[in-house]
């Protein structure tokens, strides 16, 4: 399956075409070979059309959307499952059919309609202008880069949290056993928990040098399958992939055999 990068936009509506301009920058990266770049202002019913024809693993949209948040401004939103009545949808649904869109729109109609993946992200800018105009406000210009990046960020991110989803059915199965690479390793997924929902690593990477740790100190579980063996390590090696730079320089030594990344 693949993951699916959107653009949402109100065509050459100034900061509201956010979303197409930043695709138009992305479609000629090589974002990886199961990723697919979109332009998705072409109305939120043909999005859900398009959505299930592709049954993405996961869908980052970008675009602007008016939250009165600062002018310029940046956020990171990752969907939770929306409580919308049937009559909801039918409105939003309705909104749709002639043609609106915007992030909200897309968002209430895929999911009222079973076709929004589990793990959608939004990347949005709060516009600082909405006057018809081919080019972006200075601010929104400002903010391009980072935007794009934070969608980098999240498509480099899905293949490690896929795995750690897949690492918290093993860990349920393992019992009560509390060995002490499990219990680094039950510590690592409920902080990348925090990495799906907020973004920031946070101790991620001090709490995957404790597991190493423990590891390499023989703690571990016994009767481990080689499957076991295999989600441990392909889970250290991903974050080993996707460390900022910036957290590689120095680390604080906390309790329990762990480390912080600097603040």
């Amino acid at each position: 399956m693949t993951v699916l990068v959107g653009g949402v936009a109100q065509l050459y509506q100034g900061d509201l075409d956010f979303g197409r301009v930043a695709v138009e920058r992305l479609a000629g990266e090589d974002l990886g070979r199961e990723v697919l770049v979109e332009d998705l202002s072409y109305g939120a019913v043909a999005v859900v059309h398009r959505l299930e024809d592709l049954h993405p693993r996961a869908l980052v949209l970008v675009g602007a959307a008016e939250r009165g948040r600062p002018s310029g401004s940046l956020e990171r939103r990752r969907h939770q499952p929306l409580e919308l009545r049937p009559d909801e949808v039918q409105v939003a649904v309705g909104d749709a059919v002639v043609g609106y869109v915007s992030i909200d729109l897309v968002l209430e109609v895929a999911w009222g309609l079973g076709a929004l993946p589990e793990r959608t992200v939004a990347i949005e800018l709060e516009p600082a202008s909405r006057e018809p105009s081919e080019t972006l406000s200075a601010p929104a210009q400002a903010e391009l880069e980072r935007a794009l990046e934070l969608v980098r960020d999240e498509v480099r991110r899905v293949p490690m949290l896929e795995l750690a989803d897949e690492l918290r059915e093993h860990v349920a199965a393992e019992g009560a056993e509390q060995s002490g690479a499990l219990r680094a390793l039950r510590a690592l997924l409920d902080e990348l928990e925090t990495v799906d929902r907020e973004g920031r690593w946070g101790r991620t990477f001090a709490h995957r040098e404790r597991l190493r740790r423990q590891i390499a100190g023989g703690h571990t579980s016994e009767g481990m399958s080689a499957l076991d063996w295999g989600l441990w390590w392909a889970l250290i090696e991903e974050l080993d992939r996707l460390q900022p730079p910036q957290d590689r320089i120095s680390v604080e030594v906390v309790p329990n055999g762990g480390s912080s990344p600097p603040a």
